[in-house]
């Protein structure tokens, strides 16, 4: 029987939105020293996919930030992202043909963008955005440079904090027991094998929403099938909360590394102190 994740803690939930304000004040403090120490953008186009009910205005400081880095930052036109129609989410099955459906329309706006620029563009995705970029990275790797992914729900959906009220809000009367969670824990691969973009995982352990270890790739599902395999991911922890995830400083800083396909320099050692006399010298 598959353990459930072990859920975000309540108080990280209750306080998600007074701190995502606060990291959304602290980032516009920062402004003016922002850009500094980061690496600039090669002016290559990057695709920011919102999260599940919301639209490309919620992203706008993100692409505008991208925009500053010297990159062409493009919305998704994913529309508010929601599940409608025949797309209704009422199991996690329905859950997980939503992502598929929805992987394949930035499939193919990541085509378009490099019919139309020459370039393969990277992939920015918040909360279910980030598993559309994910498996576009996975899907369609000629046509995706990089994708990275935050406080993303890779993991078992039950080690959520929404997973009770999402059921509620969609009516779904489909005991747990009777669903098929491997169909969501499963990664994707392109029918020809090829090599995966390489895709940077943003998680926090004050995520109010996506439980650590929900926001984590499920390993054994993954190796379920020969293809599936992980070589180029690669998971980053910030101190995020969920919502702050499109406005934290640390963040973007994240972002901006890993679009450059660069190591972070490692902080510099402060000075030694009067008090510290430093590594013995051989006279």
């Amino acid at each position: 029987m598959q353990s459930i994740p072990r859920r975000p803690a309540l108080f990280d939930t209750m306080t998600e939105l007074p701190r995502a304000g606060l990291e959304a004040t602290r980032l516009a403090l920062s402004l003016p020293s922002l850009y500094r120490g980061m690496p600039r953008g090669d002016g290559h186009p990057v695709l920011v996919l919102p999260a599940y009910g919301t639209g490309d205005l919620g992203l706008w400081p993100l692409r505008r930030f991208l925009e500053g880095l010297g990159y062409v930052a493009l919305e998704s036109a994913l529309g508010t992202n929601l599940d409608r129609g025949e797309l209704r989410i009422r199991r996690v099955e329905d859950a997980a043909r939503f992502r598929r459906v929805q992987s394949e329309r930035v499939v193919r706006r990541a085509r378009e963008i490099c019919e139309q620029t020459g370039e393969k563009p990277s992939l920015v995705g918040w909360s279910m955005g980030g598993l559309f970029a994910f498996d576009a990275a996975r899907l369609a790797p000629d046509a995706v440079r990089r994708a990275v992914t935050l406080g993303s729900p890779f993991g078992d959906p039950r080690g959520t904090s929404m997973w009770d009220v999402m059921r509620r809000i969609s009516g779904s009367r489909v005991p747990p027991e009777e669903q098929d969670f491997e169909t969501w824990l499963r990664p994707v691969a392109s029918d020809d094998a090829s090599p995966a973009a390489p895709v940077t995982i943003l998680y926090s352990e004050r995520d109010g929403i996506v439980g650590e270890d929900a926001a984590r790739i499920d390993e054994k599902a993954a190796r379920s099938a020969a293809t599936h395999d992980l070589l180029g991911v690669r998971y980053e922890r910030i101190a995020s909360s969920h919502l702050g995830f499109a406005v934290n400083r640390e963040a973007y800083r994240a972002i901006a590394w890993a679009l450059a396909a660069e190591p972070r320099p490692e902080p510099a050692a402060s000075p030694a102190s009067p008090r510290d006399p430093g590594p013995e010298r051989d006279d």
